[in-house]
């Protein structure tokens, strides 16, 4: 899995990668701590009916249709790095993630638990068995950190 992830970000061009870059930078997604949280928001930009990304600077800047296909890629690139990380990067992205959003530790975990909202995160075009492995992944991280606290 890891070999073809590889090829997928490696064949992006040069030029566009430098785009997405740039994108990210505009869009905020530097500013955030880690991969986790920065897929948690592209999502929150994300038209649940339409599948659309609006982002109010990209947006009005790039034009409604480059900044949705700007922020897809994106959020394509950020979900696709994720599937490559071990589970013991889930538990420390998550445990920065709860940190950050600063909600009690125990209110997000069980939130997460009882709604699986992360299931909505993925991108649109993720294949089913990515979507799988993150969703895993994920359900694994929320379980260590219940344990931790036991």
């Amino acid at each position: 899995m890891e070999v073809l992830i590889d090829r997928v970000v490696n064949e992006l061009s040069p030029a566009w990668s430098e785009f997405l870059d740039g994108c990210d930078r505009r869009a905020g997604l530097q500013a955030l701590p880690n991969d986790l949280t920065r897929i948690l928001y592209l999502s929150s930009l994300r038209d649940c009916n339409s599948g659309r990304y609006l982002h109010p600077q990209l947006s009005a800047n790039l034009g409604i249709d480059e900044a949705h296909r700007a922020l897809s890629a994106c959020h394509d690139r950020i979900f696709l790095r994720l599937l490559t990380v071990p589970i013991a990067q889930y538990v420390l992205q998550l445990e920065e993630y709860i940190r950050y959003a600063r909600i009690e530790r125990n209110t997000i975990l069980a939130t997460w638990q009882s709604l699986e909202a992360y299931r909505a995160t993925v991108p649109v075009r993720a294949l089913p068995v990515y979507r799988d492995i993150f969703f895993l992944n994920v359900e694994v991280a929320l379980l260590i950190l219940e344990q931790s606290l036991v």
